[in-house]
């Protein structure tokens, strides 16, 4: 598994979210997606004309580019998500930040959601027991980054970021 660590001003996002049990993510993730395609995408990619203030809001900001994954008590958030470039955030779309600080970034290259899974799993049970656990910032979160082409491409590119504590 190839990580490079690097440091990343203050990312804001913005999107819509659902709440997951972990045990659930590797299903429900892909059915969000699913989901949130046929109702605010589907039409959307067609036309890129927008017809509401969310649909201007995703084209703008490319809502769908990323997806946070954040971890609370019993289930994580798991966001669709842009890069905040300003301006309104419309109802039923919100905001999170990420201050600045380091990352560890895992790149992965392979159709999705299989590819991208199997290199959470291998983040998860792989690097983060050994390095990550020394690494790892206050609460956990990652981020997946997706390549704008066909995610069912055996060239499509993706990764994870995870924002980590580096001593020294």
């Amino acid at each position: 598994m190839n990580v490079r660590y690097e440091h990343k001003e203050a990312l804001t996002f913005i999107g819509y979210h659902t709440e997951i049990r972990p045990e659930e993510g590797y299903e429900k993730c892909p059915r969000f997606w699913d989901r949130e395609y046929t109702q605010k995408y589907a039409r959307l990619w067609q036309t890129m004309t927008p017809e509401t203030p969310v649909e201007r809001a995703i084209l703008d900001n490319g809502v769908g580019g990323y997806a946070l994954c954040v971890d609370g008590e019993e289930r994580f958030t798991y966001w669709i998500a842009g890069l905040y470039r300003g301006g309104d955030v419309p109802e039923g779309l919100e905001l999170h930040t990420f201050p600045a600080g380091e990352w560890a970034v895992f790149t992965a290259k392979g159709p999705i959601p299989e590819t991208l899974q199997a290199l959470n799993t291998a983040l998860w049970q792989e690097w983060f027991p050994t390095e990550g656990q020394r690494l790892h910032a206050d609460g956990r979160a990652t981020v997946e980054v997706y390549a704008p082409m066909d995610p069912r491409s055996p060239d499509y590119e993706s990764g994870i970021w995870m924002p980590i504590h580096r001593e020294g």
